[in-house]
């Protein structure tokens, strides 16, 4: 249940507050220098055996720098701001009296774009302005009966360049740094051969996109106390409507891409690259909208007899829903019916038990299997309220719980009435006279149902001295019909294609874990008090059942989903029983004689294990690579000190055991013209292994080599643990606050995500990032201010 700040009786209460926000990415990927570049190039041509494209006169001119001919640029620092600016402002008003009371919130943020424009007819930097509300009144019509009406919503308007942030961010990368540019003499915007539209083209000459964003959310709810029947009863209605509104402004443009004649590197020669012309800017516009209409009524009560505590609810919960979809049948709205009903009881404050039964219905689903059952049952025993836990004063509390029940889930990413025959109907056909073409896609599983989970969790409370606390849950959770697909039980030459067949709910997944939090609060004196806090949580996940047809018998893996976690890579193993996993010597690469089916190797290129000693490197090969697509160990430590009118809170986050395979460009170095990360730096040549020198990365290659496949060697430990946050604030002393009619002033300093410690192989990106060319996560260090009046 989600709650919301409400209005309080008594006088009018105004809250501000505003901070100003400054943004920096945690992340730089390496951007190298042009002589750098060039003799990275030049390995790989040499590696690849093909002539080299720089001379050592050349590289060494691009060193000197200072000369148009043999240019340095840092595409980076051209395009990419250090910093971003965000601003963010808010008031709250609160008040009322015995029959209303309002609670009202309005919030504005702005923030700033990182890139770096020169384009003076429009601006196509990335801006945001983002404005939400709240409105929430509480109205007492009489004895018995109130009313509520809660408000909500945003509106956001988003420009972007027309090309997007994240493609002109995984563009900063792909222009060498020995390029000229970016635009030749006569205005014109400059590329490569390998590259179609380059950074400066995306940016100021092909347009931008503005999106207005509106979402409304209102509820409107009566409040009967039906104690005039009998004591504890209570009637609650509430009708709430939920809207989506996305409006876009798109502009386009092209221009014309150009090349430098590199035959030449004496002399500033330009070709013309495509057909592309310099257009003027164009206007386009879209919509799309989407709505969320929910009734909901429930029964409560709640009443004590003495010891015994009684309560009971009864609900019913339907929903009409539309998603932007305009395709048919996706247009059509979804309804969605939950009803439920819970009784609980306590006795003594001691033992605790709760019965809940639902009752649910999703029109995804055929009639005959549209309403699922899901019942569930928990109980408490306070042991520390207990008449023998009396004269245990450093006992504060001692809570042993337990439950069992099922959840149901009809979001398993199915076609829509995925009961149904997909046939569709569309002008044309093979015989014009009939002009119509009917099409027959998917095929409907009549007993399609909701996935059901059963879950079950174990619990300790534990308070100790008022002051320390401890909380322990082990919990487990299995769905024994996960929607999954029926491939595998069907053979190939019946007369349906198989991707026309249904899923079914015949898959098995299971999750298990546990969780352990841990607080500790002290007033030391009147004027210090001190709080820290901790949690640690672990689950693992598990595939059991996906109806995963079996491999042929070549392969050492024969399943690779079931029997392992959700998303789990399989990839080649790199053989390290040469000491460094590469072929190193030409005697060694002629010695092989195991076949690669995923290129030939070179020196320097990996080996791989043939873990199926048939001779041959190919998928029946790979293996298991990193823990999936979950981290399993998650953890964080919070705390804070007070000291008169200073606080000071802070807020590590982490998680562990989390690895997997990242490639992709920077990764792996032969996209475009080059992208070379951190690791190519030492990538293996003869030299370096003769020497013994540090190698990060397989011998550098303009095409793809047999060492660009996922395999181990690519693998990342993507735990980490994250200064999450850290405030200091300061709070006026009263007087001074009087002083300008203030009630209250808070001085607020704060930074998120300021340090990172990881084990990431490579610093060019973070270990929850996409990759080297992935937006990286955001430093943000803030001031503020708050002032109630």
């Amino acid at each position: 249940m989600i709650t919301t700040k409400r209005g309080i009786k008594g006088n009018v209460q105004i809250k501000t507050t505003f901070d100003q926000s400054i943004q920096q990415v945690t992340t730089t990927p390496t951007f190298y220098n042009a002589a750098d570049y060039a003799s990275m190039r030049n390995q790989a041509l040499v590696n690849d055996k093909k002539e080299k494209l720089f001379s050592d006169q050349q590289i060494e001119n691009f060193r000197s720098g200072g000369n148009d001919l043999y240019p340095n640029n840092n595409w980076y620092d051209r395009y990419f701001k250090d910093y971003a600016a965000m601003q963010r402002a808010s008031v709250n008003v609160t008040g009322g009296n015995e029959k209303v009371q309002f609670y009202s919130n309005v919030n504005f943020m702005h923030q700033g774009g990182q890139f770096i424009t020169d384009q003076d007819k429009y601006n196509s930097n990335a801006n945001n302005v983002w404005v939400n509300y709240r409105s929430n009144v509480d109205m007492n019509l009489n004895r018995y009966l109130k009313a509520f009406i809660r408000l909500s919503g945003n509106i956001k308007r988003e420009r972007t360049p027309g090309a997007g942030n994240s493609t002109i961010y995984g563009s900063l990368f792909q222009i060498p740094p020995t390029v000229y540019g970016p635009l030749t003499p006569d205005g014109e915007v400059i590329t490569t051969s390998n590259v179609g539209s380059p950074t400066y083209g995306m940016l100021n000459r092909s347009g931008y996109v503005r999106h207005t964003v509106t979402n409304i959310t209102s509820q409107f709810g009566l409040d009967l106390d039906m104690g005039f029947l009998t004591k504890g009863l209570n009637l609650t209605g509430v009708v709430a409507y939920q809207t989506n509104a996305v409006g876009s402004l798109s502009t386009t443009q092209d221009y014309e891409r150009w090349t430098r004649d590199n035959t030449k590197p004496d002399e500033l020669i330009f070709n013309r690259k495509g057909e592309q012309n310099n257009t003027p800017l164009g206007y386009g516009k879209g919509s799309s909208y989407y709505y969320h209409l929910t009734y909901n009524g429930a029964l409560n009560y709640s009443r004590d007899f003495g010891k015994h505590h009684v309560g009971g609810m009864a609900y019913m919960f339907f929903q009409n829903l539309t998603k932007a979809d305009t395709g048919s049948p996706g247009l059509l709205p979804y309804n969605r019916v939950s009803s439920g009903a819970e009784a609980t009881y306590s006795y003594d404050n001691r033992y605790h038990v709760k019965f809940d039964v639902g009752y649910s219905g999703s029109e995804q689903y055929a009639r005959s299997d549209r309403y699922t059952f899901t019942p569930a049952i928990s109980a408490a025993w306070e042991v520390s309220n207990e008449d023998f836990m009396k004269d245990a004063s450093w006992l504060s509390n001692l809570k042993l719980r337990a439950s069992y029940g099922k959840t149901a889930n009809d979001q398993s990413g199915l076609n829509r009435f995925a009961y149904l025959d997909e046939v569709t109907v569309r002008g044309g056909g093979p015989i014009g006279s009939l002009q119509y073409f009917i099409q027959e896609k998917t095929v409907g599983n009549p007993h399609i149902q909701a996935e059901i989970s059963k879950k079950q969790n174990y619990g300790l409370d534990l308070g100790l001295f008022n002051s320390l606390s401890f909380t322990v849950d082990v919990f487990k959770e299995r769905m024994n019909n996960m929607v999954v697909s029926a491939l595998s039980a069907i053979p190939l030459y019946q007369g349906i294609p198989l991707n026309n067949y249904p899923k079914t709910n015949t898959g098995i997944f299971e999750n298990k874990g546990y969780e352990v939090t841990a607080n500790y609060t002290r007033a030391l004196n009147k004027d210090v008090k001190i709080s820290l806090g901790g949690l640690i949580g672990y689950s693992k996940n598990k595939v059991i059942n996906t109806n995963e047809p079996l491999r042929n018998e070549d392969y050492i893996y024969r399943k690779q989903e079931e029997g392992y976690s959700f998303g789990q890579t399989f990839g080649y193993l790199v053989d390290y029983s040469n000491g460094n996993g590469f072929f190193n010597t030409q005697q060694e690469l002629d010695g092989n004689k195991v076949e690669y089916k995923v290129g030939s190797p070179r020196l320097g290129d990996l080996k791989y294990q043939d873990l199926n000693n048939d001779g041959i490197i190919d998928e029946a090969d790979k293996a298991p690579i990193g823990t999936g697509t979950l981290p399993r160990l998650t953890y964080g430590i919070s705390g804070g000190v007070t000291y008169k009118s200073f606080d000071l809170n802070f807020l590590l986050q982490g998680i562990g055991q989390y690895s997997s395979v990242i490639v992709g460009q920077g990764v792996w170095e032969a996209d475009f013209d080059g992208i070379y990360g951190a690791l190519h730096k030492n990538a293996w040549t003869p030299e370096r292994y003769n020497s013994g020198e540090t190698i990060t990365a397989p011998a550098l290659s303009t095409v793809k080599s047999s060492s660009q496949e996922i395999n181990d060697y690519y693998k990342y430990n993507r735990s980490y643990l994250r200064l999450k946050n850290v405030e200091l604030s300061y709070t006026l002393p009263g007087r001074l606050s009087k002083a300008i009619s203030a009630e209250k002033v808070k001085f607020l300093l704060s930074g998120q995500n300021l340090i990172t410690w990881d084990k990431m192989k490579s610093k060019d990106f973070g270990p929850e990032g996409g990759g080297y060319t992935s937006f990286p996560v955001y430093r943000v260090f803030n001031i503020g201010v708050n002032v109630v009046f």
